[in-house]
């Protein structure tokens, strides 16, 4: 058990504020926690700040929290890893217990709440009482009455509890105090991708839980295998910024835009946490995902599907409902635009509370054949296959005029058709359009799987991968070749298992120069037997 912390020692984050809603649920910097089931009043304040500290205990040390009332009254707290809660002096001489202030929003609370002052130490009173004293005794009175326990010498200890620390909140983004160490360069485990070399430039440990991404400016989000959100510099991978991630977060970090910011998300199942990109701070938010939601990332902003004819966007720091015409399936949202489609090949944009306006239809490219499929590009496109016979084509619409962008034939029933998109190619199974240029091409058998940089990524029947771009394709002999992410400062971020461990390789460019492994072929290199095992 921890006392008589020194508040100096204590650094300045990370700094979770605890808001009691009154209303069955918990803000933590933004993100609103539900409360278990029966807990109200004392109960849940402890909840919430046991949670907090179970949350932050990886730390190993103590961190500053603010417990705010739902009426607006803050009370400064130190906790430990071990649940201790300290109180902190939270008036001056002549004021009064705790601070009211106005209630900010839901969605854009943040760590800002002051923290309670500090009285220079042995300052006396006119009774010679020192004012940090009388601050500290009045500060765990105010404890006292925020936690609904009794307070004995200065702490206290929350031994039992309820409620999943999984859903507990996280740190607020921080920048380094000091100059962090760069990664160290690494080879590359596996043949690299063509026109990189297996030498990077660093390497990264990595969250074997939750996938990096690349944005398309060259911004690198990850999750370290120590479970912080990192954004990186391309050239180092010297951190910038990090914050901590939930628990239960899992599948891929994404760069979305959500209420006009660029932010990257990640999601934890019912909730999805976000952090704000660009600028000196980089707030946190979170919502609730409905129970029968699932949120998919194909146009600029998060899209959440429901049932019963209705989809969702993240508007205002909320989950705003969007009906649907009936047979509409959504396909993409921009901001707080929704792209839905039905299956005759009319097509809407779609906004909450707007009724639907008569939409736009897609045009055949050929006389009598039939629409099989409508795919979602991005929030700005979306693909038509059409049939006849035993002849397959691929139309590529400009989503706001209905205009047809480029089409592409196949000569034979592509069977399962994948969507792929880099800048003005779109890759529909193993057609290949340029909307830009309204050109198309085959590449036959072949398969999407990702896209980066200007690049997509295919793989034909013989697992071999397949560079497509605008230009011409080539051809990756390797099977378990590395396929990027995105590129930034002229670095291909790929990711590759070694040794038990997942990292993150920033690639460095090749020349003419540079050595590359041998593509595959039909001789080996025998490897050496310990003692014992070799043949005679």
């Amino acid at each position: 058990m921890t006392t008589g912390t020194d508040p100096s020692t204590v650094p300045d984050w990370p700094a979770p504020v605890v808001r009691l809603t009154g209303q069955g649920t918990v803000e933590v910097d933004g993100a609103v926690l539900p409360l278990p089931p029966g807990l109200d009043g004392a109960d849940a304040r402890q909840w919430a700040v046991k949670n907090v500290a179970e949350r932050y205990a990886r730390l190993g040390r103590a961190i500053r929290v603010t417990a705010v009332e739902a009426d607006g009254t803050s009370f400064p707290l130190i906790v430990h890893p071990d649940g201790t809660v300290e109180a902190l002096a939270v008036e001056a001489a002549g004021g009064r217990r705790g601070k009211r202030r106005p209630r900010p929003a839901a969605a854009t609370a943040k760590s800002d709440t002051p923290r309670g002052g500090k009285s220079a130490p042995g300052a006396k009173g006119a009774n010679g009482r020192s004012q940090e004293g009388k601050s500290q005794a009045k500060g765990l009175i105010a404890m006292g009455a925020f936690l609904g326990v009794i307070v004995l010498g200065g702490v206290v200890v929350f031994s039992g509890g309820g409620g999943d620390p999984d859903t507990a909140p996280h740190s607020v983004a921080t920048t380094p105090s000091a100059k962090p160490t760069p990664p160290p360069p690494a080879n590359l485990p596996r043949p690299a991708p063509d026109g990189w070399t297996t030498r990077a430039a660093w390497a990264l440990k990595i969250s074997g839980q939750i996938g990096p991404a690349v944005d398309e400016d060259g911004t690198i989000a990850a999750v370290t295998d120590k479970g912080q959100l990192v954004v990186l510099d391309g050239a180092s991978g010297v951190t910038k910024w990090s914050a901590g991630v939930p628990n239960d977060a899992s599948g891929s970090l994404v760069f979305t835009r959500i209420d006009g910011r660029r932010v990257v998300a990640v999601s934890t199942g019912q909730a999805l946490h976000y952090w704000g990109i660009d600028g000196d701070e980089h707030p946190h938010h979170s919502v609730n995902i409905p129970n029968s939601g699932t949120v998919t990332f194909l146009g600029p902003s998060p899209l959440i599907s429901l049932r019963d004819a209705t989809a969702a966007v993240i508007a205002d720091g909320k989950v705003q409902n969007v009906d649907l015409p009936v047979r509409t399936t959504a396909l993409a949202a921009d901001q707080q635009t929704v792209l839905a489609a039905d299956p005759s090949g009319h097509w809407w944009r779609l906004a909450p509370g707007k009724q639907p306006d008569k939409g736009l239809e897609m045009k055949s490219p050929a006389d009598k054949a039939q629409l099989n499929t409508v795919l979602g590009v991005d929030g700005g496109r979306l693909v038509g296959v059409w049939k006849k016979d035993d002849t397959t084509w691929a139309t590529a619409y400009d989503a706001a005029t209905g205009k047809p962008l480029a089409t592409g034939k196949a000569a034979k029933d592509p069977g399962t058709l994948t969507v792929r998109a880099a800048g003005p190619l779109v890759a529909v199974g193993p057609l290949l359009l340029d909307t830009q240029r309204g050109s198309s091409r085959e590449v036959t058998g072949a398969t999407p799987r990702s896209a980066a940089a200007g690049r997509i990524y295919a793989v034909d029947p013989q697992q071999r991968w397949h560079t497509l771009t605008t230009g011409a394709d080539v051809v990756m002999n390797s099977k378990d070749v590395a396929i990027p992410l995105g590129v930034s400062a002229k670095r291909a971020l790929v990711v590759a298992d070694k040794l038990g461990e997942k990292l993150l390789y920033a690639l460095t460019p090749s020349t003419n120069g540079d050595q590359q492994p041998a593509p595959d072929g039909s001789g080996q290199v025998a490897a050496p037997e310990p003692p014992g095992q070799g043949t005679s």
